[in-house]
């Protein structure tokens, strides 16, 4: 297994995605050089944090919190920024969205829109775990709250990386928020925008066991991006349109070059 590889390298590597066992799994996730990020960065707050802080259960409170903390910005970012449709209908954001979502939604297999982007995840993390931490404990709060929240990170990275590849969970509650995430994706968009939890689902009504609990919707791959909403916002469209053009490109070479 090769560790702290980059980004182009990874995404070359050859997984099996039809059959993903555990160890691909691992292997694809450890190797992937956000979550090495995400480990350097919860292992200098470890060490900033215990070397500031006065009182050891400040600390964990503030991991704990920040553990917390993260299931709830995560619900209210995935279900009113990233399933809002202000971000497609600016053409400085359109950009952002497409990565940071519509992607994912329209090819879901796929590893390389699977995680979610630095550029976009962290300055998120550090502004709000960061100021709830200073509030609970100062400095080493600050550490602790950032701490809890990328441990939360890495822990839901992981667990959606086996909801979305063919990898076969033996955990009945990684099966569980499997068949929901994936109802998500497939069946209805409106509800189950928890990934490693439902919780805040449940408190804001848009969780959903089974298919049959909610009417299926015509928008779940393009998330209310139609063809109508294209000729309005051309933006994501357009950059749609390029990428396929590449990927075009890209495979006739390949098949030149066999």
């Amino acid at each position: 297994m090769r560790l702290f590889v980059g980004y182009k390298a990874w995404k070359e590597e050859d997984y099996l995605l039809n059959r993903m066992t555990l160890k691909d799994l691992v292997r694809a996730y450890v190797t992937y050089p956000g979550i090495q990020v995400y480990a350097v960065i919860i292992l200098i707050s470890l060490v900033g944090g215990l070397a500031t802080m006065t009182s050891p259960w400040v600390f964990a409170g503030a991991i704990a919190a920040g553990m917390f903390l993260f299931q709830l910005a995560w619900y209210l970012i995935h279900r009113f920024v990233l399933h809002g449709s202000w971000m497609y209908k600016s053409p400085h954001l359109a950009k952002l969205w497409k990565r940071v979502h519509y992607d994912h939604h329209l090819y879901p297999n796929d590893l390389s829109v699977l995680f979610g982007g630095l550029h976009t995840t962290l300055p998120t993390i550090l502004a709000v775990a960061g100021p709830v931490g200073w509030l609970i404990g100062g400095l080493p709060g600050a550490f602790g709250a950032v701490t809890g929240t990328l441990l939360m990170t890495c822990i839901t990275e992981f667990l959606h990386a086996g909801q979305h590849l063919a990898f076969e969970p033996k955990w009945k509650y990684w099966q569980d928020i499997k068949r929901r995430h994936l109802a998500h994706h497939f069946h209805n968009e409106n509800g189950n925008h928890g990934i490693s939890e439902f919780f805040w689902d449940k408190v804001f009504g848009t969780y959903y066991d089974e298919a049959k609990d909610m009417p299926r919707t015509q928008t779940a791959r393009n998330l209310g991006y139609t063809a109508e909403m294209a000729r309005k916002y051309p933006w994501v469209k357009e950059l749609t349109d390029a990428d396929a053009h590449r990927t075009g490109a890209r495979r006739a070479r390949a098949g030149e070059a066999v």
